[in-house]
C-alpha cells in the first residue's frame, strides 16, 4: 500500500477516536515499517496534561478502529503518549498551545541564523510575539531588553518550550 494512503487512513481512524475524547488533540502521528506489521506512534495533547489512562484508552479504541478500517490489512504496534515537556514546536497550533511559556527558537531570517528566547504572549496569523524572558535561575548578568520581539513563523527552524525545574 502507498505510504501516503496508509497515513491518510490511519489519521482518519485517529480522528474518529479523538472525536469522542474530551479535550484531547492529535499533535503528531507517524507510521513506520513495511510488510504485515507497522509501528504507529501517536502523540496527544490535553491542556490539563495527558494521563496514562488517556493513553491506554486511546490505544485500545484506536486498535479496534484500525482493525475495522477497510483497506488496512496489517497489524499495528501502537504507542500513544504525550509529546513531552521538551517537545518540538512545529505548527501554528503547537505555538497556540504554548502561549504563556518561555520559548527557545532558532530563527533564520535577514540577520542569518540566530537564537531567540522569550515568553510567548501572542500568536498572530504569520508571527509570534515574545516578551523579554525572565532571568534564568542562577542568574546571568546580561541585560534584558524591554522590547517585545516579533518572529515570523515561517522563519522558525527549531522551537521548544523552556523546561523549568522549580
Amino acid at each position: 500500500m502507498d505510504v501516503n494512503r496508509k497515513q491518510t487512513l490511519v489519521e482518519g481512524c485517529i480522528g474518529r477516536v479523538l472525536e469522542f475524547e474530551d479535550k484531547l488533540e492529535l499533535v503528531e502521528a507517524t507510521v513506520s515499517g513495511k510488510g504485515g506489521s507497522s509501528l504507529l506512534r501517536v502523540y496527544i495533547y490535553k491542556p490539563s496534561g495527558v494521563t496514562i489512562e488517556d493513553c491506554a484508552r486511546v490505544s485500545r479504541r484506536l486498535s479496534r478502529e484500525l482493525e475495522h478500517e477497510p483497506g488496512l490489512d496489517e497489524y499495528f504496534n501502537i504507542e500513544v503518549s504525550s509529546p513531552g515537556l521538551d517537545r518540538r514546536l512545529q505548527t501554528r497550533r503547537d505555538f497556540e498551545r504554548a502561549v504563556g511559556e518561555v520559548l527557545h527558537l532558532k530563527v533564520k531570517d535577514k540577520q542569518g541564523m540566530r537564537s531567540v528566547r522569550g515568553r510567548l504572549t501572542e500568536v498572530e496569523e504569520e508571527t509570534l510575539l515574545l516578551d523579554p524572558p525572565p532571568e534564568k535561575a542562577g542568574g546571568s548578568k546580561r541585560k534584558v531588553s524591554g522590547e517585545p520581539t516579533r518572529v515570523h513563523i515561517s522563519s522558525i527552524r527549531e522551537g521548544s518550550i523552556e523546561v523549568s525545574m522549580q
